[in-house]
């Protein structure tokens, strides 16, 4: 069972993450990130999160390969003592999964030499008795805090927002280009693109909601 304290710092941390997101997102605009916020609460925080993660492949890509290496390597080493978790397993499987999931569909190289340097330097680190070892066992030990710090950085430097971009077509014939944030009849908020701005349409002038990648 998980303590009352590591309950609040995984909640304290989803805020964190949230808040950092409504302000990337509004490219850091304290004023567009507080109009957001009315559109968001705290029960959407693992929307925000699948679809920051989905949202932004690359740079998620990127730092699974700088954070998955090293969990991996805490896993062996756990293992090589005779501590094998089996729900380390599984978790670790699917990081896995989805790291090659995304540089097979993104094409991110940067996430695979990433990978690739990062997966070398800590197992040739903790294999040899070197200086560094002592560090590495430290981050080991503090692996939760690792990934914590991994994740809200992906969500204070990606401005990709976790809904899809759309074109969305009013009845006067004029088009936006952005994010449908929160549809409350009779208004539909939309965050836009160009400009990062907030409009607020009413839902009955929108005709049309199509994806912006659509031809």
């Amino acid at each position: 069972m998980a303590s009352k304290t590591e309950v609040n710092a995984v909640a304290l941390g989803g805020m964190l993450f949230l808040v950092l997101r409504l302000l990337a997102v509004a490219h850091y605009d304290w004023h567009v990130a507080f109009s957001l916020a009315e559109s968001v609460n705290f029960d959407d925080v693992i929307g925000v999160v699948v679809g920051t993660l989905l949202g932004a492949g690359t740079l998620t890509g990127v730092v699974l390969a700088m954070v998955l290496p090293l969990a991996v390597a805490r896993h062996v080493h756990h293992v090589v003592r005779g501590e094998w978790r089996p729900h380390q397993t599984v978790f670790l499987a699917v990081l896995v999964g989805v790291l090659v999931a995304a540089l097979i569909t993104l094409r991110s190289w940067p996430g695979l030499v990433v990978a690739l340097v990062v997966s070398t330097s800590v197992f040739t680190v903790m294999w040899r008795r070197g200086p560094l070892r002592p560090y590495l066992s430290k981050i080991f030990a503090h692996m939760g805090v690792v990934i914590g710090l991994a994740f809200l950085g992906l969500g204070g430097l990606t401005d990709t927002v976790w809904v899809p971009e759309q074109r969305i077509g009013l009845r006067d014939g004029t088009t936006i280009t952005g994010y449908v944030m929160e549809v409350q009849s009779p208004y539909t908020e939309v965050l836009t693109e160009e400009g990062r701005d907030i409009r607020i349409v009413m839902s009955g002038e929108v005709v049309s909601r199509t994806d912006a990648d659509d031809p």
